[in-house]
C-alpha cells in the first residue's frame, strides 16, 4: 500500500466513524421521540378518564388548557424530528459525498458507479414521498405524521368538547376562555405548519 493509499484509508476510517456516530445519534433521537409518543398516549388516557369529573364539576376550562400540554408534546416530538432531519442533511451533503470520493480514489476502476452506496440516506425516502402518486401521498400523510398528529388531534377534540358543552348548557364564555380558544387555534396552526414542513423534508 502506497503512502497515498494509506492516507486515503485513514481518512475513510475517520469519515466512516463520523457516519456511524451520527447514525447512532439519529437512533437515539428517534428513541426519544418514541418516548414522547408514549407520554402523549398516557396524557390522552388521563384526559379521557378525567372528562366525566371535569363535566360534573363544571370546570370545562380544563378542556381549553389541556391543548397547551398537547402542543408542548407535539413540539417536543418535532424537536427530535428536526434534529434527525438536520443530521440527515449533514450526512447527505458532507459525510456521504466524502465517503464516495475517498472510495472512488482508492478503487482501481475509476469509472465504476458507486452512487448506490448509502443511497437510502438520499432525499425522497420519507414514508410519504415513497408513495407512488400525489393522491396516495396525501392519503398517507396522517399515518406518516401520526407521532405529532395525535396530540394535535386530541387538542382539537378537547376544544370541540368545550364548545359543545358550553353550547348545550348555554354558559357564558368568559374573556379568559376566549383568550384560551384563540391561543389554542394559533397553537394548532403553528404546530400543523411545522409538522407538515418536517414531512416535506423527509
Amino acid at each position: 500500500m502506497t503512502t497515498k493509499d494509506s492516507q486515503f484509508q485513514t481518512e475513510l476510517s475517520t469519515v466512516l466513524a463520523e457516519y456511524k456516530t451520527l447514525k447512532t445519534e439519529v437512533k437515539s433521537n428517534l428513541a426519544s421521540g418514541r418516548q414522547i409518543s408514549t407520554l402523549t398516549l398516557t396524557a390522552v388516557g388521563i384526559l379521557v378518564a378525567a372528562a366525566p369529573s371535569i363535566v360534573e364539576k363544571q370546570v370545562t376550562i380544563i378542556f381549553l388548557i389541556a391543548p397547551l400540554l398537547f402542543y408542548v408534546l407535539a413540539w417536543s416530538q418535532l424537536r427530535y424530528t428536526y434534529l434527525v432531519l438536520d443530521m440527515g442533511a449533514y450526512l447527505r451533503s458532507v459525510v456521504i459525498p466524502n465517503i464516495h470520493w475517498l472510495i472512488k480514489e482508492m478503487q482501481i476502476d475509476k469509472e465504476r458507479d458507486i452512487s448506490y452506496l448509502m443511497s437510502w440516506e438520499f432525499p425522497g425516502k420519507g414514508p410519504s414521498r415513497l408513495r407512488r402518486t400525489k393522491s396516495l401521498r396525501i392519503l398517507f400523510l396522517p399515518i406518516a405524521g401520526a407521532n405529532y398528529g395525535v396530540p394535535l388531534l386530541v387538542a382539537v377534540f378537547s376544544v370541540a368538547a368545550f364548545l359543545i358543552l358550553t353550547f348545550q348548557t348555554s354558559q357564558t364564555v368568559s374573556i379568559v376562555e376566549v383568550f384560551l380558544i384563540v391561543v389554542d387555534i394559533i397553537g394548532l396552526i403553528y404546530s400543523a405548519f411545522w409538522g407538515y414542513q418536517a414531512e416535506i423534508l423527509r
